[in-house]
């Protein structure tokens, strides 16, 4: 009987452990990606401004592997989506030398993150 119910507890205890280190897979590339766009917004120039972009590109593609619930990930893969074409029409634009065209695809972006942020939160 008791080795039944440790075979049982095992790995019910094991996969809460391991609920909270889920959880916060997300959070870092999500971290990056805002200190990233805070610094491309705030860049003086454009090759600051592209740098910082990449690096968004590259965090996006991160957080789009990251477990979460079945439930949100379709629409928060589409708001990944969304966010990457814009980034996309952003370093375009700045390719172009339209330095004004690609601050208004950043805009775009932080109004993508009002849209659609909740489904990045886990729970649920």
């Amino acid at each position: 009987m008791l080795k039944t119910v440790r075979s049982l507890l095992l790995p019910l205890m094991f996969g809460l452990m391991t609920l909270p280190a889920m959880a916060g897979d997300l959070e870092q590339p999500m971290k990056k990606i805002g200190f990233n766009y805070k610094q491309a917004v705030k860049a003086d120039d454009a090759a600051t401004m592209e740098k910082h972009i990449n690096e968004m590109k590259a965090q996006l593609d991160v957080a789009k592997q990251k477990n979460m619930p079945t439930a949100k990930k379709e629409k928060f893969l589409e708001g990944m989506n969304e966010v990457q074409s814009e980034l996309d029409a952003s370093l375009a634009a700045l390719k172009a030398g339209d330095e004004a065209k690609a601050r208004e695809h950043l805009a775009k972006v932080n109004d993508l993150k009002k849209e659609y942020h909740k489904y990045a939160k886990q729970k649920g």
